[in-house]
């Protein structure tokens, strides 16, 4: 065989090996205008790849995400609907089993989006802004491509909790590729704090702040390390000197938030929950995090705003759960105790539980909690009669078991109450 021959041998080798490894990546393409998602699939097609799904909500995609992990991810920033693409990319980041390795890609029409990129706290592998010539994207995603591949081993090494290992190949990175040098040093700090080095991982990152004193996840890895050595002072200041380096560094007002809870101040705790939902209003679990300290704190009012705007945002999502109907209306029924006027309050209560109904309709005891509150808000409004003729309908639920029952107990209580024993 010629030496020719045998090279176009190789070559056809790496060809069909190449091929192999991309059929074997799992892509998802989100996108609310369909000519995008169209073009996307397009793109993704002619470089070979075949494995495709394609979502137009940040809902379903987050979804999709949790049930099986992708290779790469394209998704628009600005979608339509409560999810957006930033919460899409915290999602890959906190969840997948492929975190780091998964390639993913913002797509926006958003100019504003270069302007905060750089101090995000989940920031995507590249964006591109549209619109964009096909050129400019098949470029832009063999540069991701490079970078991935230069952190191969890396995420290898993580994967298996191997933090040495980990720390031991991101200096070497560093040491060749001085471009990553803020990628080599997160993840040597992130090696140092998961490896217990608390006191390590603090001295590591200090230094690196006396360089940059403008690195938010620096300010965030000191405060992390203050709180796993007792310091919950220090770590609070810490934390507020990385929301002032970034506003848009979500974790540090969930820390925050931890750190003055560990205190006991509970209005510290709620106000930095409020600034976090001002910064990313779409975010459910923050919200339900701030609804759970007013209530603890008996803040009535903020309780049950935060909860009816939970409602707003979950209503017809998978994101929906009976417990925020059910919190709400509980919020609802204390803001009465004290209201002079409950007309109002009276009306919301009354729609608010409508849709509990109809979302809890096949769940008995939800069915029996909302009658429950219902009777409690009659009787602080003394409307007898009224909780009177519900709890008549809740016991033809009962016997129908449509609703779950009460202890003899529980009943006899209610019935006294309601002037019936």
């Amino acid at each position: 065989m010629t030496d020719t021959a045998l090279t176009s041998l190789k070559n056809n080798d790496v060809i069909h090996q190449k091929n192999a490894n991309i059929s074997n990546k799992h892509v998802l393409i989100i996108d609310d205008i369909s000519e995008m998602r169209i073009m996307l699939k397009s793109f993704m097609m002619s470089l070979g790849y075949s494995n495709i799904d394609v979502e137009s909500s940040g809902q379903f995609a987050i979804k999709q995400i949790l049930e099986k992990p992708y290779d790469i991810v394209l998704s628009d920033y600005n979608l339509n609907g409560s999810i957006d693409g930033q919460q899409i990319l915290e999602t890959v980041r906190e969840n997948s089993a492929h975190a780091y390795s998964t390639i993913f890609i913002m797509v926006t029409a958003d100019t504003a989006y270069e302007s905060v990129v750089n101090v995000l706290e989940y920031q995507p592998d590249s964006y591109i802004v549209k619109p964009f010539s096909p050129a400019e994207f098949f470029r832009r995603f063999e540069q991701v491509q490079k970078q991935k591949k230069t952190f191969e081993n890396i995420n290898a090494a993580r994967k298996i909790k191997d933090y040495e290992l980990m720390e031991t190949l991101a200096k070497a990175v560093l040491a060749q590729h001085p471009q990553f040098t803020s990628q080599c040093l997160k993840i040597i700090g992130e090696s140092l704090y998961a490896r217990k080095r608390y006191k390590d991982a603090k001295i590591h990152y200090m230094l690196i702040i006396q360089k940059n004193k403008n690195l938010a996840w620096a300010h965030f890895g000191v405060a992390s390390c203050e709180l796993k050595l007792g310091t919950i002072a220090a770590a609070i200041k810490k934390l507020e000197d990385t929301i002032r380096s970034s506003r848009h560094f979500l974790s540090a007002y969930d820390l925050l938030a931890d750190s003055q809870e560990k205190l006991g101040d509970l209005k510290a705790a709620q106000t930095a929950m409020i600034k976090v939902i001002q910064v990313s209003p779409r975010a459910i679990d923050r919200s339900v995090r701030l609804a759970q300290i007013s209530m603890s704190m008996k803040d009535w009012v903020m309780a049950e705003y935060t909860y009816s705007r939970i409602i707003r945002l979950t209503h017809e999502t998978i994101f929906e759960k009976i417990e925020y109907y059910y919190d709400c209306l509980k919020c609802i029924t204390h803001l009465m105790e004290s209201a002079e006027d409950s007309v109002k309050l009276a009306e919301k209560f009354k729609r608010i539980l409508m849709r509990l109904r109809i979302f809890g309709k096949e769940n008995p005891s939800a069915i029996s909690n909302s009658f429950r509150l219902e009777i409690q808000q009659y009787l602080i409004r003394n409307h007898k009669e009224a909780a009177i003729k519900s709890w008549k309908q809740w016991n033809q639920l009962i016997n129908s078991s449509k609703a779950s029952p009460l202890t003899d107990a529980q009943a006899y209580t209610l019935e006294k109450r309601l002037g019936l024993k």
